[in-house]
């Protein structure tokens, strides 16, 4: 079990024919790269190329999990889903080649409105939050209609749909991103019963019992996420993960214009339907809510297409986008694991795949650090309680 847990090794330069450049996240399983494909004279490609932790490249839970994700990716084409172009295995580092997006994490977007009291009281806000979650919908959509080679549902469920997971473009498009802990039919790893996958605050009551999920789990995620984006508050996070589940399976889900006024009834209807408690109540597909507020946009006196998102982008990062072309234009064009530093923000921190622009500190990109040892006992604690609180709901 623990094997491999605590060695640490330099991060490569080069995987295959992708050479490494800058490191934009790193997560508990992954890290994630800006790297250069190369080819023939002449052929290049920028891609985001999320690597396995070295210490868990000899876990086979693991790297089948990482895998998966990439075969599930890989299957969906669709404009709003992150293309995957790649993976496998390669100089002993397994890796997943995905599309580098010149943009930002849905999550940062919200940040930067709640900090700006002018993007606060815009009368826009929520056509714009609308449109936003309308992409994610049909993208969504495209997942969840997947099929294998004979035309029967692969059943694929993303589980774990928040805003950290949607990805707003410059160019104005949603797009959905990670599917490492998605369920589909043929999946190698497969989730053991009594296992919770999600993350808390958007988890469906049903994800948190364990029970067999469909697609109205993502449902349900988005109906959290555009609550929140029309409030600028959170829904169901509370301070402990306790009182957090409880919120989920129980508390009360008041519609978003007794917080903002301006809130018309149409969304307060659409959110609040994506909220249901009962599975059988909510929308049934993605699609189906998505056309809901795609209806609700055609009546605004306002149009907020992709064209309008992309100015409202521009306005919220002033520099955003130009600082990711000179990022790009940096590995396109130098030997980046010894460049000098790319232009960034002192404490500009994101956590997610196309966010930062990190410096870099030397040739070798620095290694992902060890799991820290206390990490097997919090997750038995949250899996036990888990358990508990999922008993509890059931007898109700």
């Amino acid at each position: 079990m623990w094997k491999g847990l605590f060695r640490a090794r330099a991060a490569p330069e080069k995987i295959g024919r992708y050479q490494l450049c800058f490191e934009l996240a790193s997560g508990g399983m992954a890290s994630v790269y800006l790297a250069r494909a190369e080819g023939t004279p002449g052929f290049q490609k920028l891609v985001a190329l999320k690597r396995i932790h070295s210490h868990l490249a000899d876990e086979k839970d693991y790297v089948e999990m990482f895998l998966d994700e990439a075969r599930i990716a890989s299957r969906i084409t669709h404009a709003n889903v992150c293309s995957v172009f790649d993976f496998g295995e390669a100089d002993g580092e397994y890796f997943i080649a995905m599309e580098y997006l010149v943009g930002e994490p849905l999550s940062r977007v919200h940040r930067r409105v709640v900090a700006d009291a002018d993007q606060r009281s815009s009368p826009l806000l929520p056509a714009r939050m609308a449109r936003v979650i309308a992409q994610a919908c049909e993208g969504l959509h495209a997942a969840h209609e997947l099929q294998d080679s004979d035309g029967e549902s692969l059943h694929v469920v993303h589980r774990d749909v928040s805003a950290e997971n949607l990805f707003v473009t410059y160019n104005g498009a949603t797009q959905v991103v990670d599917f490492g802990i998605a369920h589909a039919r043929q999946r190698v790893h497969h989730t053991e019963a009594g296992q919770v996958k999600g993350t808390f605050p958007y988890m469906a009551p049903e994800q948190m019992t364990a029970a067999v999920v469909d697609r109205r789990v993502d449902i349900w995620a988005l109906g959290a996420v555009l609550w929140e984006l029309l409030t600028l508050r959170r829904l169901f996070l509370r301070d402990t993960d306790v009182d957090t589940m409880y919120a989920v399976l129980s508390g009360e889900i008041r519609p978003p214009s007794d917080y903002r006024s301006d809130v018309p009834t149409e969304l307060d209807e659409i959110v609040l339907k994506a909220l249901q408690r009962n599975p059988e109540e909510r929308w049934q597909s993605a699609r189906e809510m998505g056309k809901a507020l795609h209806r609700f946009l055609a009546n605004q006196a306002e149009l907020v297409g992709p064209a309008e998102l992309a100015e409202w982008m521009a306005e919220l990062f002033p520099n955003g986008e130009s600082r990711k072309r000179q990022l790009m234009e940096i590995a396109r064009t130098t030997d980046a694991s010894i460049a000098s530093d790319p232009p960034h923000r002192p404490g500009d921190k994101s956590g997610r795949r196309g966010m930062q622009i990190p410096p870099t500190s030397g040739r070798r990109i620095p290694a992902a650090p060890p799991l820290p040892a206390s990490l097997l006992v919090m997750v038995i604690g949250v899996a036990t309680v888990l358990t508990v609180v999922a008993l509890d709901w059931l007898r109700q």
